[in-house]
């Protein structure tokens, strides 16, 4: 099993009973999207990507491990890439979840 395969299996373990979260190859890997907007993604490069929106991008980049997301060359603010060595425990996981589910559902509200 690839580290992408099994960090698809880690995200599903932990959002697979949500309703709302359905799964799209995107991004060469795995997304899973809340509600239809992308949450977090398992990339080929076994990285996860979270869309935490722009603010939370700019103070989470400051953690190790953590970069924004660089998409034909250019950053996309809202997004983030996770080493995939972050991301040992599924608490840690669960913490980007977390993040992405708050960001999005800020969106709802807006």
């Amino acid at each position: 099993m690839s580290i992408s395969d099994d960090l698809a299996e880690r995200i599903r373990g932990l959002v697979g009973l949500d309703p709302r979260v359905t799964e799209k190859r995107m991004f060469g890997g795995l997304t899973f999207l809340l509600n239809g907007k992308i949450m977090v993604a398992a990339r080929r490069t076994g990285t996860l990507l979270v869309q935490c929106g722009a603010a939370n991008a700019a103070e989470v980049t400051t953690e190790p491990g953590v970069t924004q997301m660089i998409m034909r060359g250019k950053p996309t603010p809202n997004f983030v890439d996770v080493d995939y060595d972050r991301l040992e425990t599924d608490d840690e996981l669960g913490r980007w979840i977390a993040l992405a589910e708050r960001y999005l559902s800020s969106l709802a509200s807006a």
